[in-house]
């Protein structure tokens, strides 16, 4: 028998229920040394010594007092019998007492060896019942240990996954910087380009204003030549003002084509935003020949020799011109001369 077997055999060698076999090798086992079964029979001991006292109370029975009497005064007795009794027999020793212990004294009585047998019953039933709970408790803890231990080792993979996470994300991470770091540089690179191309725009602009004013440089010198070899020319004189006294302006007029070209020298270069503009004192014919109005002829510029030059497609007639001028006008020109006067001439 193991050790948890005879522990189970206690609550009955408590209660002296136990064959002889099993009595004898549970008292080995005691002798043993085993510190936890002497313990345990201690308390099954203290337990069947108040198990009488459990019994609810009973009347004694009528012949209960003449049993006892008879006990305590027992009759004369047969010498045959004192004589038999008085051989002697073997007793048991001490030591063999000690393995074999007496039967308790109520063992005789039935009631109480029932009850005892009931409660011992009923103890072994707590004692089952509480191994049972015991086990499974243990087994409940060691199904929570397993869930646990599941828990813990889905905690690891999801954590070995959000690191594997982490790390993948963090190469992206550089992978981004490097992009960023690559299209910052194509940004530089295409800002340099719009402004070489804004330089570019602004060069062809001046160059296109230049090809402009050739142009029409260009178109006022074959007008100047074409004027030039005209039959029937008139020619107008201007001198410059207080402002320019040097400056001064030829203007060639052609009769049949009613076209003119003022070419004017000397001028200062007119300051930003401003240019210089031809103005015609011009009679209408509802009005009377004193009363005059100035109309814009056009505007022009001067080059860098300080010169001027302005084709006219509809220049006035003569006799209805009474007096030509030219003034600094804000840039785009002004239905009304409104600046200083730079040139003035008769007819």
């Amino acid at each position: 028998m193991n050790h948890e077997q005879l522990q189970e055999t206690i609550p009955l060698y408590a209660v002296g229920a136990l064959d002889r076999q099993e009595r004898q090798t549970l008292e080995t086992h005691l002798l043993s040394g085993c510190s936890i079964c002497p313990l345990t029979l201690k308390d099954y001991r203290a337990t069947v010594g108040l198990l009488p006292y459990a019994l609810p109370p009973q009347a004694l029975p009528p012949e209960f007092k003449t049993e006892l009497m008879a006990a305590l005064h027992p009759a004369t007795p047969n010498p045959a019998a004192h004589k038999t009794a008085a051989l002697p027999r073997l007793q048991p020793g001490p030591w063999l007492q000690h393995i074999i212990p007496p039967p308790p004294s109520w063992i005789p009585y039935p009631a109480v060896a029932l009850v005892s047998l009931l409660l011992l019953a009923g103890t072994l039933w707590y004692a089952f019942s509480v191994r049972t709970q015991v086990q499974g408790e243990a087994a409940q803890r060691q199904q929570v240990e397993t869930a646990l231990h599941a828990e813990h080792a889905r905690i690891t993979a999801l954590q070995q996954q959000v690191a594997g996470q982490e790390r993948m994300l963090s190469k992206l991470r550089d992978e981004v910087t490097d992009k960023i770091g690559i299209l910052k540089q194509l940004r530089e690179a295409l800002a340099t380009r719009e402004a070489e191309q804004e330089q570019l725009r602004a060069q062809l602009a001046l160059r296109d204003q230049s090809s402009t004013i050739l142009r029409r440089a260009l178109a006022q010198h074959d007008e100047l030549l074409a004027l030039l070899h005209a039959p029937r020319i008139t020619l107008f004189s201007l001198t410059g003002s207080e402002r320019a006294k040097s400056a001064g302006a030829t203007l060639l007029y052609d009769a049949e084509s009613k076209k003119a070209v003022l070419y004017a020298f000397n001028l200062p270069p007119p300051p930003a935003g401003k240019i210089y503009q031809l103005w015609g004192m011009v009679t209408f014919p509802s009005q009377p020949k004193s009363e005059s109005a100035p109309v814009s002829l056009g505007a022009f510029g001067t080059d860098i020799g300080r010169r001027g030059l302005l084709a006219i497609k509809n220049f006035p007639d003569p006799p209805r011109l009474a007096k030509l001028s030219v003034s600094l006008e804000p840039d785009g020109g002004k239905s009304q001369p409104t600046g200083d006067v730079y040139l003035t001439g008769p007819r």
